[in-house]
């Protein structure tokens, strides 16, 4: 069970400056904040059940904020809410989110530039997963006509219905990409034996014309998913860059290098609410309807990548993305040690889904990607198999090296 921290109730401008102490501080660039709608609660009708708390930081310490603010007040600071925590804060529940300090970002370099870092990770993911999906959709494909086309006629056919997915990019170029990768993301696999593979996984499955057409939406979602992430991923460095640039220049006028410390910190954090690039605003915000917990809880699986680490509104989600990227690892046959945070999150996720499978009743956004991680966790091990996990986990209480079961 998490531990309840101490809960301090104050302003929203008082929580800001505190936590721009902190992080400051602490050298650290993110650092949890509830917010609670003061036109719907007062200091003294705060309720907040246990099961709230889970959703901390596992290395988080110190009191826990609760900052009363108006609508008004969200949108002056320009705060980065999801879609999620926006919904919760106007029908008047708490709001967990995480406060970020954007940290300078080295001068970007001119010309040339080799891809790296993040942008790698985001684009051989894109590659990879248009490389598979390619191949489940062309089985869905043969096995709904009941014959086997041309693999280069089909994928073809597949290209033009992909690229509506993919603004600005040539699927034949990512499936190319995808396929030379395909190979080194499986362990001891050659790129056609991965890619005969992904085919194979529909073709043999003795499956309705309903269900092809299930799978085959589940795999264009997947990339429409994965190209979202990807552009989100060049929007948020370009952006980490430009925020860079105007802080670098604000560094070298008079008034700020006259200002204290203090003083100094608050220049570049009124700088960044009041200048940063308005396109950086609108993704974090959500607000052109970006993906889902539970698209990006799939994507985190299929790219090997964690999208909090691009989409700051999903924070909450680090470690249960983290669990997603690990068990595509465990299915692509390389394995992965599961810290203590996975495995109860991973637990904690499983139940949910479970939960609301036997009860019913609404589904939000939470239970969408519940569901969606018990089920990539059950494609690696069989449910007695969790269970036996869990059971151990439980005993030993230390980090377990996960394999997929035979």
């Amino acid at each position: 069970m998490p531990v309840t921290p101490n809960i301090r109730v104050v302003t929203l401008a008082t929580a800001l400056i505190e936590i721009e102490r902190i992080l400051s501080a602490a050298g650290k660039h993110s650092h949890p904040l509830v917010l609670v709608n003061s036109d719907m609660h007062t200091d003294k009708e705060l309720e907040v059940s246990s099961a709230f708390f889970e959703r901390l930081p596992d290395e988080f310490t110190g009191d826990l904020m609760f900052a009363l603010a108006s609508p008004s007040e969200i949108a002056s600071e320009a705060l980065l809410l999801s879609q999620q925590q926006r919904e919760q804060f106007t029908a008047g529940k708490p709001a967990l989110m995480a406060v970020h300090k954007i940290h300078e970002t080295p001068e970007r370099a001119h010309g040339g530039q080799d891809v790296v870092g993040l942008e790698q990770r985001a684009r051989d993911g894109l590659y990879v997963t248009v490389a598979l999906a390619t191949e489940k959709i062309r089985a869905c494909a043969d096995c709904a006509e009941r014959r086997k086309m041309d693999a280069v006629a089909r994928r073809g056919e597949i290209f033009e219905r992909l690229a509506r997915h993919l603004p600005e990019l040539s699927p034949i170029n990512l499936f190319r990409e995808g396929q030379k990768l395909v190979g080194a993301w499986h362990s001891g696999q050659t790129a056609r034996v991965v890619m005969k593979s992904a085919y194979m996984s529909v073709a043999k499955r003795p499956i309705g014309m309903a269900n092809l057409a299930v799978i085959e939406g589940e795999q264009f979602d997947l990339v429409r998913t994965a190209g979202a992430v990807y552009a989100k991923t060049l929007s948020f460095l370009n952006a980490q860059h430009e925020g860079s640039d105007l802080m670098r220049d604000m560094k070298e006028t008079e008034e700020f290098k006259d200002a204290r410390a203090d003083e100094q910190c608050g220049m570049q954090a009124n700088l960044l609410r009041k200048k940063a690039p308005a396109q950086h605003q609108v993704l974090a915000h959500d607000m052109q309807g970006g993906p889902s917990t539970a698209q990006l809880m799939h994507a985190a699986w299929s790219m090997d990548l964690n999208p909090a680490s691009i989409y700051m509104t999903a924070d909450a989600y680090k470690a249960e993305f983290e669990c997603a990227m690990l068990l595509g690892r465990i299915e692509r046959g390389v394995g992965a040690m599961l810290k203590p945070t996975h495995i109860a999150r991973l637990r904690r996720f499983m139940a949910l889904a479970d939960t609301a499978d036997t009860h019913g009743g609404a589904v939000d956004a939470e239970v969408e990607a519940a569901r969606c991680l018990r089920d990539l966790a059950l494609r690696v091990k069989p449910r007695a198999g969790w269970e036996e996990f869990f059971t151990v986990a439980e005993a030993d209480s230390g980090s377990l090296w996960v394999a997929k079961a035979p």
